[in-house]
């Protein structure tokens, strides 16, 4: 019977396939039925309850490429389209998940280590609720809602196509594509509007752009170590970090002094504890794109100059009373805050004595305190331990390896430099850095949903004979 599956009786069984006991999955693209001890032949997923067909999951997962290419081209270039996609994205992974009987592992996996997500979105959505400004407060709760159904979707992108061979090709080619369209937009409203930075299209301001950047080359350089680990003369892994310096130049002429700083010590900390000593060329060849672009570019030579003393000019001192307005918030709303993405409300100005030009935080920490509160930078805070203490659990059973560390920390390098003088959280920046976690927890969504590639041999064309973590199997590290 079309839809159900017949148990010795010959009556049908009213149940999805997964919450039978003797239900057996054997991966996220494929479903089986077999009841061992009572006979009968294994029913095809055509015939199962719940659950969907071969041909028809297929389709599915085509779908959810290119709705993931989508989403990541349009990080940098297209905030409706990016929604669109995302939103689209999250709601098939979840569809899709379903219908393999996988549901339950993915969301017990993901809840696992990313349960301070959620808990930082609820708190999100209480502070939106007590804003004075609610409808702004609710809109900026959205935001941060999608930084967690960007969580899950790129965590179901992993599970399901791993980021390795051809979808690492494609969706990592989605990432510099997109970049590469918003950084086209921004140069050449540099030379017909005569501004004075590179703002992307769908980043606006320079330090939106310089957050956005500084994570896709640190993601960058996490792929291009990663895959030269595993094969030393790989060639795509060898052009993603020849694309780096061209990065670099793009970072440059956002002019913001901090990643300046934060990106090659972030490189540093990452060739240490991954060791790939080769990479310090490419770390070489950025210093010295900077020093030409300092000798020739006077406005560049100024930004270098000084970078030891911050202070000097009123770009980081002005920074001051707004980190001041901050603290009159959270003093005021101690747990909650004014709410999210308040800080540019006229009536926040007004009361909390804010300079003009203060639309955030311009600080990780002061912006977390002054619009969620202590709860909200609690949350954060238990984020980010969590992730730290996920990754070294799996470089312990080798499910993970010095790359995924190297991934993790040179993230942490970033929100704890860049965030002296940026945000770091918020829009198309608050998914890159759910888009860092997932990759740097690769392996661990494949054991999670149990799928039956993991018990195959590998064809990722990422092997090496030396392999640091041989239990792991190929794909995303």
């Amino acid at each position: 019977m079309e839809g159900f599956i017949k148990g010795e009786t010959d009556l049908p069984l009213l149940f999805p396939t997964y919450l039978i006991p003797w239900s057996k999955m054997s991966s996220l693209s494929q479903v089986h039925l077999k009841k061992t001890g009572v006979g009968g032949p294994s029913v095809p997923p055509s015939k199962l309850f719940g659950s969907f067909s071969s041909s028809f999951l297929q389709k599915m997962r085509v779908l959810f490429s290119s709705l993931l290419f989508l989403c990541l081209f349009n990080l940098p270039f297209s905030e409706a389209l990016k929604e669109i996609s995302l939103t689209a994205g999250f709601s098939l992974s979840i569809v899709y998940f379903f219908g393999t009987g996988n549901l339950g592992s993915f969301w017990r996996f993901s809840l696992r280590t990313g349960w301070p997500l959620y808990l930082f979105t609820g708190v999100s959505f209480l502070s939106g609720l007590h804003s004075i400004n609610r409808m702004e407060g609710l809109r900026g709760f959205w935001g941060d809602f999608e930084a967690l159904m960007g969580f899950l979707f790129f965590g179901a992108s992993v599970a399901l196509r791993k980021w390795c061979g051809i979808p690492r090709i494609w969706m990592t080619g989605a990432l510099l594509l997109g970049t590469l369209a918003g950084a086209g937009v921004g140069i050449a409203r540099i030379v017909i509007e005569h501004r004075s930075f590179l703002g992307m299209m769908n980043l606006g301001d320079k330090n939106s752009t310089a957050q956005f950047l500084a994570i896709l080359m640190v993601i960058i350089f996490f792929l291009g170590i990663d895959g030269l680990q595993r094969e030393k003369k790989n060639r795509f892994s060898l052009f993603l970090l020849s694309v780096l310096p061209v990065l670099a130049i793009f970072l440059f002429l956002t002019r913001s002094r901090t990643f300046l700083v934060a990106v090659p010590l972030a490189f540093l900390l990452m060739i240490i504890i991954a060791k790939a000593w080769r990479a310090l060329i490419v770390l070489g060849g950025i210093l010295g794109i900077g020093a030409l672009a300092a000798y020739f570019v006077p406005i560049i030579r100024w930004e270098v100059q000084t970078l030891p003393r911050p202070t000097s000019d009123g770009s980081f001192v002005s920074r001051y009373p707004t980190w001041e307005g901050a603290i009159r918030m959270w003093k005021s709303h101690p747990f909650l805050g004014v709410g999210p993405d308040n800080f540019h409300m006229a009536n926040i100005h007004a009361l909390y004595h804010l300079p003009e030009y203060a639309s955030h935080g311009h600080n990780l920490f002061f912006n977390l305190l002054g619009e969620y509160g202590s709860l909200g930078v609690a949350a954060f805070a238990l984020w980010l331990a969590v992730w730290c203490r996920d990754v070294f659990a799996g470089l312990r059973t080798k499910r993970l390896g010095n790359s995924h560390v190297a991934l993790c920390a040179g993230i942490l390098v970033l929100l704890f430099v860049g965030g002296i003088a940026h945000p770091m959280w918020g829009g198309s920046t608050s998914l890159m850095l759910m888009l860092s976690m997932v990759l740097s927890l690769g392996p661990l969504y494949e054991d999670a949903v149990g799928s039956s590639r993991s018990s195959r041999k590998r064809d990722s064309g990422f092997t090496r004979k030396n392999d640091d973590f041989p239990a792991q199997p190929e794909g995303v590290r």
